[in-house]
């Protein structure tokens, strides 16, 4: 037991590390994570609805933006850049604790460390653990609820079953039905292969569900009070059902996952297809094993039927990869290793040599990180070869082990802070405010982007894209005003307000901004 303990200790002092450090050294970036600042900022003046630009905002329940909410008070004193994402961090940090726990008594110590190596270093994991956005608390809710389903399973006390209950409900008041519908499923159709569908029928299904219905009803009718059905029918059936089958945004093929897993999940990819392997076959054995192997097809299924995809909705999918990778990637006797880590070996050699050669003077101020990755990269891609040379295949993953996490690192400490001169909105939001001043209009003409009125400090008039009729309407009615907008709808603005006149041209990230400056006198 207490090596056991000094294990999880350590664990968790590497993934602080990792999720910790330089946690504020950027700014919010375009889009969501400016948004989710602003809501948290105006719960200040209505703790019930959450609101964006001062507009009631319903497209997600509230429990994320309490959670960001109680972080940033409880640590005033730190920059809201960093309060407010550790919310996110914390939530990967609970998640990397329970998978250990609850891999350690099915399978062993080992296998909980090298789970919980795997996730932490996992590329889509790591990320989302130091972002601003809803995916790491909705995923750390959603996988504590199947997690507390499993112990019950396996015996545990009913107390696992309730628990299950609980955290359904605030991943529920996180996102909403989509927790329901990943969870209940890979639940019943574990229960089913198991034949112990008897489980669900106790009283205590009964209780569950009442605890459940109790954390979930309140804020609901406190919104219908409030809003009415206008605000409900976006919270649940636009943002869920409307948006699963005919996507306004981020509309992707069924094979979608398919080519973004890989990248997410890298390098630990490379060893999913042996780690499946592994899992079917064992399937009529290894009933515990089952239950991962349910919880991956099930959201990966799931999750791909949906018309609306991005990569970051698989977030919740990957502890159980994590779990069914581990089975064999240490294991020196499987075939397949000889093959993936030689593999792994050679791309980590090219990635560290194209970082050494490859126009050197591209990106001149993150030579030294180039440098150092690149020296790592090579030494690491060496050093795996010759592992599975001596076959040492636990040497080889300590190796890339300790190249992840020390690449992550120099994102943390160096490069994030470097990449903030390129994405962020902040310098743009400043010169704004100072144009503006606090009597001066300004007007965000597009689809809202929260960070820009986080970053001014000032509510935006906001006119959606295209909306031609309203920007005429609100130019006809104003002295003065100061525009943004995206540069490719510059020239609508200009034909819209004739007299309008191009301040500034700023790129953000991706995008190039056009600040535009408008005054009575001017127009004709």
């Amino acid at each position: 037991m207490k090596g056991e303990r000094t294990t999880l200790f350590l664990i968790l002092a590497a993934c602080c590390l990792l999720f910790l450090t330089g946690l504020g050294a950027r700014d919010f970036w375009a889009p969501d994570e400016g948004d989710f600042a602003q809501i948290v900022k105006e719960l200040d003046n209505d703790l019930v609805v959450p609101h964006l630009n001062n507009t009631a905002y319903g497209e997600k329940p509230p429990f994320f933006y309490y959670a960001v909410f109680a972080f940033a008070k409880t640590f005033p004193f730190l920059p809201d850049e960093t309060s407010m994402r550790l919310a996110s961090a914390i939530a990967a940090l609970a998640t990397i604790m329970a998978l250990f726990f609850v891999v350690l008594r099915s399978f062993g110590l080992q296998r909980a460390v090298i789970s919980c190596v795997i996730l932490a270093l996992s590329p889509l994991f790591y990320w989302q653990a130091r972002y601003l956005q809803v995916d790491m608390v909705f995923s750390a809710a959603l996988v504590l609820a199947l997690l507390s389903f499993f112990r019950f399973t396996q015996g545990g006390r009913t107390a696992y079953y309730y628990l299950f209950f609980v955290l359904l409900a605030f991943a529920f008041m996180t996102k909403g039905p989509l927790a329901v519908a990943l969870a209940v499923p890979a639940a019943l159709f574990y229960c089913a292969s198991e034949k112990k569908l008897s489980l669900l029928a106790m009283k205590h299904t009964w209780v569950g569900l009442i605890l459940f219905l109790a954390i979930v009803v309140p804020w609901y009718l406190a919104v219908y009070f409030r809003e009415g059905l206008p605000y409900l029918y976006e919270n649940i059936l636009r943002q869920n059902f409307l948006r699963f089958f005919d996507a306004w945004s981020h509309k992707r093929p069924f094979y979608y996952y398919f080519t973004t897993l890989p990248l997410d999940f890298f390098p630990w990819s490379l060893f999913l297809p042996m780690g499946l392997y592994a899992a079917i076959r064992g399937w009529g054995g290894n009933h515990r094993m089952r239950f991962f192997t349910i919880w991956f097809f099930w959201l990966f299924f799931f999750l791909s039927l949906s018309s609306g995809k991005i990569s970051k909705y698989m977030l919740p999918a990957l502890p159980a990869l994590a779990v069914i990778a581990s089975g064999c990637i240490t294991d020196e006797k499987i075939r397949y290793n000889k093959i993936a880590y030689p593999l792994l070996g050679t791309v980590l050699c090219a990635m560290g040599i194209i970082l050494l050669v490859y126009r050197p003077s591209l990106y001149s101020e993150f030579r030294t990180e180039r440098i150092v990755i690149g020296s790592l990269g090579l030494a690491c891609g060496i050093l795996v070869f010759v592992s599975v040379g001596i076959r040492r295949v636990r040497t080889a993953f300590a190796c890339i082990t300790v190249f992840m996490a020390l690449a992550y690192m120099a994102g943390n400490i160096s490069i994030f802070g470097k990449w903030n001169l390129y994405k962020s909105p902040k310098p743009l939001c400043v010169k704004i405010r100072a144009l503006t001043g606090d009597n001066i209009p300004w007007v965000y003409y597009g689809s809202m982007r929260g960070v820009y009125v986080y970053y001014t400090g000032k509510f935006a008039v906001h006119i959606d894209e295209h909306d031609t009729t309203r920007l005429k309407s609100y130019a006809g009615s104003e002295k003065e005003f100061f525009l943004l907008t995206r540069e490719r709808d510059a020239k609508e603005v200009e034909s819209s307000v004739p007299g309008i006149r191009l301040k500034l041209e700023q790129r953000v990230g991706e995008t190039d901004m056009a600040l535009f400056h408008y005054t009575r006198e001017r127009d004709g």
